[in-house]
């Protein structure tokens, strides 16, 4: 019973995704494009959950959810010249548009029906959270403090530019 509802809720997150990712394509109000890319950002969370990668899961709601598309929201709201723009295309842009999708299903088919996916026999990790903490702290603490390091130093560097430019 439990595989048949997480079926379910695979194929009811697939339409999800689909079907909003198609609306931020061809929506022509940016501020509707921008609400659904949120939604298609949310099905991407709810796969992560799905997988039961709960960590993974909620930074996606975080970090793109909360942040990327509320600064885009912020970004058209706030910009005069985008409150009420319609967007137009083209027809020729349309039919680029349909022969890149066709050649590129096409090429996904072509190497998914070629290629052998092997499934781990290794038991999933019950409480990823505190299984990536310990990751990070232990295995992989270098590369996490060098990162930790490179964003210290763009964040330096961004309040320095915006100094800059401020001053002038």
């Amino acid at each position: 019973m439990n595989d048949i509802i997480s079926h379910v809720i695979f194929f009811a997150l697939a339409i999800l995704a689909v079907s909003s990712a198609v609306l931020v394509v061809t929506g022509r109000n940016l501020f509707h494009a921008a609400m659904f890319l949120g939604l298609y950002l949310l099905s991407i969370a709810g796969y992560y959950f799905l997988l039961k990668a709960d960590l993974v899961g909620m930074m996606q709601v975080f970090v793109y959810v909360g942040g990327v598309v509320v600064v885009l929201l912020f970004g058209i709201m706030l910009t005069a010249q985008l409150t009420n723009v319609r967007l137009t295309s083209a027809l020729e842009q349309r039919w680029v548009t349909i022969v890149s999708l066709v050649s590129l299903v096409g090429l996904l088919v072509f190497v998914a029906k070629d290629t052998v996916f092997k499934v781990s026999q290794l038991s999933p990790v019950e409480d990823t959270t505190s299984f990536i903490g310990k990751m990070f702290m232990t295995d992989y603490i270098l590369p996490f403090e060098v990162i930790s390091v490179l964003l210290l130093a763009a964040l330096i560097g961004a309040v320095i530019i915006a100094r800059e430019e401020g001053g002038k």
